[in-house]
């Protein structure tokens, strides 16, 4: 199984990487890093820039980043469907779940090349064309380089959790649908009613998307030479993602067992 399972990934990774749209993405999150000094300007003027990052990384990741990838994981398998070439990798010597496993793969492959691609850009930035030397408050230093570089690297692990469970979610819109609009407009639209409503309901502790920023937040605090602790809340952010993730993954295969392609 699991070497059925490397190939098909594999194959996955290949053809994205032949793809022009897959590259669409990360491309788009490099030209907005690059136009981020105009929202915050940094400069050599003997102050942290470690605030740009702060608030370059959330809004440039969790959010067009976010969208990003429901967008690419939506459309993994709902053009095969539509197609008609599913079929061809269904006759091979590899069960659906395997199939679906390999394209959940691709999908956290993606989250965590987005997730570099902001990381890096937002760091050499703050490097090159401002200051990164801790945060100090009255002379005194209070977090060092490596205290901040520390939080920002448990912050993106963190932040995996939730982007993974949007990957599950935007996979069994693509095994519902037979076009990738369709998957899309499904995966955007119920992240966008549900983040609607969740407050008013009162359940936003229990709905994924809420811990999308959250993993940030002690590097934020820190920023202000503030202290924060991750308790409790990288426990809810990764349980609630994995108790989302595991059923939309489960619900995905069953459908595609479900679903016939012999047509």
């Amino acid at each position: 199984m699991i070497a059925r399972v490397l190939r098909a990934y594999m194959a996955e990774l290949i053809k994205g990487f032949r793809l022009r749209q897959a590259w669409a993405g990360p491309l788009v999150l490099m030209v907005v890093l690059a136009a981020a000094p105009i929202m915050r300007p940094i400069a050599h003027d003997g102050r942290s820039d470690y605030d740009f990052i702060a608030l370059v990384t959330p809004a440039t990741l969790n959010l067009l980043g976010f969208l990003l990838l429901l967008s690419g994981c939506a459309s993994l398998v709902a053009p095969e469907i539509g197609g008609g070439s599913i079929r061809l990798f269904l006759v091979r010597p590899i069960r659906r779940s395997e199939y679906l496993l390999a394209k959940f793969m691709a999908g956290a492959s993606y989250a965590a090349l987005l997730t570099g691609i902001t990381a890096a850009g937002s760091w050499s930035m703050a490097w090159a064309m401002g200051e990164l030397h801790g945060v100090a408050f009255g002379g005194e230093l209070v977090y060092t380089n490596e205290s901040m570089a520390e939080a920002y690297l448990v912050g993106a692990a963190l932040s995996l959790f939730p982007m993974l469970a949007g990957v599950a979610c935007a996979l069994l819109a693509s095994v519902c649908a037979r076009s990738s609009g369709t998957a899309v407009t499904v995966s955007v639209g119920l992240w966008l009613c549900v983040d609607m409503i969740k407050h008013p309901l009162g359940i936003d502790a229990y709905v994924f998307t809420t811990y999308l920023e959250a993993p940030w937040q002690v590097f934020v605090n820190r920023c202000d030479g503030l202290d924060a602790a991750w308790w409790p809340m990288a426990g809810w952010c990764a349980g609630v993602s994995i108790c989302t993730a595991i059923p939309a993954f489960a619900l995905a295969v069953l459908v595609l067992h479900r679903r016939n392609f012999s047509a």
